[in-house]
């Protein structure tokens, strides 16, 4: 009989915080790279804001397996079969990238902005991997109901962007920069995210059948169909829907897309652990 992981909250806030990471990340390259003028703001908070949350990300896989040295060690030698080895590599690149980035991004130099941009696209591709691999990683386990998700890896990826731009639309709010075609385009986009993300989770459950038990019909339905479907999927997107033209309400629907994601990341670790 397989015994599952195990695993604690942290490394339910390392998967929920690299999601963001990533989300956050790639949505910044994509706005420095083919927004326009009026979305630099958004690139520079989106770069800003993934380089705290990758070092947070750092900080629970060291705190998780408990000597600091063994942190080091994943870093020396790569093994693709060991999560948390891949993670610690994931974190270290990626890491890399949001420090350049973050730093370039302070800068109003052209030929700055030149590099920081050619340096966000190929982030892009590792803020992709970021946001998904721990989905994928799920998915490739021996364990009932994981090994059947094929679909988690994309639906971790859609979730890391809906909060990734999420919480970018927070931080815009919350220093006054919620105004102009940024904050419309950020908007516009988490809309598309959520969509893509909730064709994705029925998808997902479709494809399960009856190994989406324990997410649908057991202990952890509740969190499952009000925390994560209503509260994090439903609720925000209608609205935005009635009320898009006023930022407060925008702002409230970012804060309820970020439980969503974390609930999403909780019910799918420890449903099969309970």
């Amino acid at each position: 009989m397989l015994k599952p992981p195990h695993w604690e909250m942290m490394i339910v806030w390392y998967f929920f915080l690299g999601g963001i990471a990533g989300g956050a990340y790639f949505t910044a390259a994509i706005a420095d790279n083919f927004g326009s003028a009026r979305d630099r703001g958004v690139a520079r908070v989106g770069y800003l804001l993934s380089l705290p949350l990758v070092a947070l990300c750092g900080l629970l896989l060291v705190a998780d397996l408990g000597v600091p040295t063994r942190f080091m060690n994943m870093m020396r030698v790569f093994k693709f079969s060991d999560p948390m080895s891949l993670g610690a590599w994931a974190v270290g690149v990626f890491g890399l990238f949001t420090f350049v980035s973050s730093v370039l991004s302070l800068s109003s130099s052209p030929s700055h902005a030149a590099l920081r941009r050619k340096i966000g696209f190929v982030g892009i591709f590792f803020g992709f991997f970021l946001a998904s691999y721990t989905g994928v990683l799920l998915s490739n386990s021996a364990l009932p109901f994981w090994r059947d998700a094929r679909l988690m890896g994309a639906l971790f990826l859609a979730s890391g962007a809906s909060t990734g731009i999420a919480a970018i639309t927070l931080i815009m709010f919350a220093t006054g920069q919620a105004t102009g075609d940024g904050w419309h385009k950020l908007k516009r986009a988490d809309h598309v995210s959520m969509i893509i993300e909730l064709v994705l989770l029925v998808a997902l459950i479709g494809l399960l059948g009856a190994a989406a038990k324990p997410l649908i019909s057991g202990h952890f339905a509740p969190l499952f169909w009000g925390g994560l479907v209503g509260v994090g999927l439903v609720v925000p997107f209608v609205l935005d829907f009635v009320a898009h033209r006023t930022r407060a309400v925008g702002a409230l629907a970012a804060a309820l897309i970020l439980v969503g994601g974390f609930v999403l990341r909780y019910v799918v670790l420890m449903s099969i652990q309970a």
